[in-house]
């Protein structure tokens, strides 16, 4: 029986809604240029009932370091598309009059690894078991998108299973304009979950810890696919994984 995903009606107030930046699209304008990022927020905006969100964007930058390009060529390009990419939504931001620019934070990927405790330590849980777990090695794989399984690239993909996890577990602090209380974060994609991480989840490998602070965050467990307008909650999901 085909499983149903539905979209959220109301978003909860004092929290974050977290957009992860492909480099990739941002350079080949795949969804997530700055006018599609502008899009996500006045389609959001709809669904607040009171002022109290605030908005992160997160450059993966660091991720694409994870391959042989020269490391000066690789810094140059994604410096210059963070820098055109940001200043592009201020401008759409301060140009609406309807929103508060200060409210948009911009942070790197190695931001969240910095600045988290347990960072280290799940990147390796999930090292251990591909080298142990074939379904979780072909669902790597998977997530490669058509890109060769190679180390460089599969470590690309389980940091971002890591990073996700942290951010969606509310164990890594975020600035604040309008968040108070931080109870909720919505990680937002134009694109469907990595089933890599959905096994992970399924299988317990990264705690779960399912509350902010002591205050529940409905969205502990979920990731919103903009591009088909669906929240994906791994809680829910009923997926057979076999060897």
């Amino acid at each position: 029986m085909k499983q149903k995903y539905y979209n959220i009606n109301k978003l909860p107030t004092d929290g974050y809604l977290v957009l992860p930046l492909s480099m990739s699209r941002l350079s080949e304008g795949k969804g997530q240029s700055a006018k599609d990022c502008f899009d996500v927020i006045k389609y959001f905006e709809k669904k607040i009932n009171q002022v109290g969100i605030d908005i992160l964007f997160i450059y993966t930058n660091g991720l694409y370091y994870n391959n042989d390009e020269p490391a000066l060529n690789v810094r140059k390009k994604t410096n210059l598309l963070m820098i055109e990419h940001k200043n592009q939504i201020l401008k759409l931001l301060v140009k609406s009059k309807k929103y508060i620019p200060q409210a948009a934070h911009f942070i790197p990927w190695d931001y969240i690894i910095l600045n988290s405790t347990q960072y280290q330590e799940y990147y390796l849980r999930l090292v251990e078991l591909k080298n142990k777990d074939k379904m979780f090695v072909e669902l790597l794989k998977e997530g490669l998108h058509g890109r060769s399984y190679t180390e460089a690239n599969i470590n690309f993909i389980i940091e971002e299973i890591v990073v996700t996890h942290l951010i969606r577990q509310g164990l890594i602090d975020f600035p604040k304009t309008l968040v108070k209380n931080d109870r909720f974060r919505l990680i937002i994609y134009p694109g469907e979950y990595l089933k890599a991480d959905l096994y992970q989840w399924k299988k317990g490998i990264l705690p779960h810890i399912q509350n902010l602070k002591n205050k529940v965050n409905p969205y502990y467990a979920s990731h919103y696919d903009f591009k088909k307008k669906v929240v994906y909650n791994f809680d829910d999901i009923k997926e057979e994984f076999t060897n």
